[in-house]
Order: C-alpha cells, then structure tokens, then sequence
C-alpha cells in the first residue's frame, strides 16, 4: 500500500512541475483564498461559485502581492451611449509568471446604467496572454453620464519554474462617463 502511496504522491508531483515549467502542462490546482499568495506556494479549494475573490465594497484599482500586480485602468472619459473599454492587466513580479494555460476568467458587475457585451471573460479574449503579462481591454457601454463603479472578480495563476499560485482577487473601478456624446465624425459644432 506504501508503494501505491508514493507512487501517486510521485506522479502529482511529477504533474505539478510539468504544469509551471515543461511543455505539457496539468490542470492547476483551485485558486486560494483571499490573501493568500503572500509569497509562500500554497494550494488551496476553488470559491464557490458566485462565492466571490473578496469584498466588492472594499476593492480597489489595484490589488498586490509580492508575485503579482493586478491593475484595472480607465482610458476615460466615455460618451454615454458610446462604447468604451478599459483594461485589466495581470504583471508578474520577480521570478513568477503568467500561467498562460491557466483558465483565467473575468466576472464583470457593474450599476444598471453600465452594460458589458459578456459578463464574463476569458482566455481567448485576452489582448494579451503571454508570460510577461495578460492584459485585457473590457468593452462596456453607459447609458448615461456620471460616475460608475465597476468590479471585475479575477481568477488567474501566477508561476515559477518550481510552483504554481493560483489566486483569485476583486478588483473595482469608477469610470467617467461625460454628459454628452462625442460628435460624429465630420459633424460641425455650433455656437
């Protein structure tokens, strides 16, 4: 029974390190809690679904750690009624990595003035997936002017040749949206 054991405690090793490092890689374990990834390789269970990266009320624009920074940006201001976009960008710090073969995964919430073409974002919408850095431009509409607060609950894993981080964080967003929408093009103001 002890071979059984180590044989198999071999094998998940084995996997793990093709996951961060070689050509073939393994599904990633679950992404931790929040606040973990304070430097020391952890797995841990996935969230429930819908359970949530952290509190939306407290995110920030940005959310840090000693492996990673996550960033939301707004290029605003946006029209209403215009589409607009803004990017979330994962850059790896130190010796870590994107895990490109990671199933990243964005959830967007957002007030009901504000509509996201999907809700939920992935690899294959990425502007960039590369180990460097995964960045994504998140297409939104307002329908009216003001400030609105949007989140994005971010699933991701970050690597070194030896071990994978997974992780999950809330990030939020306020996005200026001014009170009239640009003239079209070839169109004269007038006074």
């Amino acid at each position: 029974m002890r071979g059984v054991v180590r044989a198999v405690g071999a094998l998940f090793c084995a996997l793990a390190m093709v996951a961060c490092g070689g050509e073939e890689r393994a599904a990633e374990p679950a992404p931790a809690p929040e606040g973990a990834g304070s430097g020391a390789p952890t797995t841990a269970q996935a969230p429930a679904p819908g359970g949530g990266c952290g509190d939306p009320a407290a995110a920030r624009e940005v959310a840090e750690d000693p492996s990673f920074e996550l960033r939301a940006t707004a290029s605003g201001p946006y029209a209403p009624g215009e589409e607009g976009r803004f990017d979330i960008a994962l850059t790896p710090r130190g010796n870590y990595h994107v895990n490109t073969q990671y199933p990243m995964a964005i959830r967007l919430q957002g007030p009901g003035d504000v509509a996201f073409q999907r809700a939920e974002l992935g690899p294959d919408d990425a502007a960039e997936m590369v180990e460097p850095r995964a960045r994504f431009q998140v297409p939104f509409t307002a329908r009216a002017a003001g400030e609105h607060r949007v989140v994005a609950e971010v699933d991701f894993a970050v690597c070194t040749p030896e071990s994978c981080m997974p992780d999950c964080r809330t990030l939020a967003l306020v996005l200026p949206v001014g009170g009239a929408a640009a003239p079209a093009e070839g169109a004269t103001a007038t006074q």
